[in-house]
């Protein structure tokens, strides 16, 4: 396992972000990511919270901490952010530095390709180190068995799969289906389901890769709102900024899903996510 820091000044703006892409993008048993400053702000920036909230990343339980030697102790890089001689330095450590604009008080659009540089940037050093997940695709018919099959090991439902596998992903490492998750839409909604990893394939992050495919896909289409149902995940998702809501808030089209309609038992809570 290998910790890569990512560091600026106030640690509340590029650090954050970068931090947070690289620990919803790298494989989770190779490599994780912390972030610190060398003169940590009271906040992470709230343009900086809105912009990786469209993208299904929650920052708001994100607080700036101080860059300290327990923080940097065992580390494998440094990773600054373009804030020249004010940019910490930690001796021994590898060194990178990303010359990214600072984001406080930039209007959202600015902050947004900001967001989508470092994204860039991250998935770079995730392939560049060989600390990428296996990658996502949209699934084809000839994968449905074999997603059926995870989700059966799994005790999820498999209704409603045939009718919405058009708009399931799977993660495929080598010639093999190691997790899946769909989306179906129901009127201007989406409803996710079925999000599922092999068991050995877990702790690597594959989970949390599906679940921003699937966001990004339903933001892509004008989706309001991401429903789901869950017996068991419901500590999982709120970092992508679902939250627990009453059954009656669900609009009538999502209710009349499958999931809704006996797939899933009465007792699952219910999450939804804001887009």
């Amino acid at each position: 396992m290998k910790t890569v820091i990512f560091a600026c000044v106030h640690n509340a703006g590029r650090s954050q972000m970068a931090a947070a892409w690289f620990n919803a993008l790298a494989d989770g048993s190779k490599a994780r990511a912390v972030s610190a400053g060398t003169e940590p702000g009271e906040r992470v920036h709230p343009e900086v919270l809105e912009a990786m909230r469209e993208v299904g990343v929650d920052l708001a339980g994100s607080t700036p901490r101080k860059l300290t030697d327990d923080i940097a102790r065992g580390a494998f890089m440094l990773v600054t952010m373009g804030c020249g001689e004010q940019c910490p330095v930690v001796p021994g450590l590898k060194r990178d530095d990303w010359p990214l604009e600072d984001p406080k008080g930039k209007p959202l659009e600015r902050v947004r390709e900001i967001r989508d540089d470092v994204k860039a940037r991250v998935l770079e050093l995730l392939q560049r180190h060989g600390w990428s997940r296996p990658p996502i695709r949209s699934a084809r018919p000839e994968d449905r068995g074999a997603v059926e099959a995870l989700l059966v090991a799994a005790d999820l439902p498999t209704a409603g799969v045939a009718e919405h596998f058009e708009t399931f992903f799977v993660a495929e490492e080598g010639a093999r289906i190691v997790g899946a998750a769909g989306l179906e839409m129901h009127g201007g909604y989406a409803l996710l389901r079925s999000v599922v990893v092999a068991p050995d394939a877990k702790r690597a992050g594959i989970g949390g890769t599906l679940t921003l495919h699937a966001l990004a896909a339903a933001r892509a289409v004008g989706a309001k709102a991401v429903y789901l149902l869950t017996t068991t995940a419901e500590a999982f998702f709120p970092r992508f900024g679902f939250e627990v809501i009453a059954r009656t808030d669900v609009p009538p089209d999502v209710q009349a899903s499958k999931e809704f309609q006996g797939a899933c038992p009465a007792s699952a809570t219910v999450m939804r996510c804001a887009l």
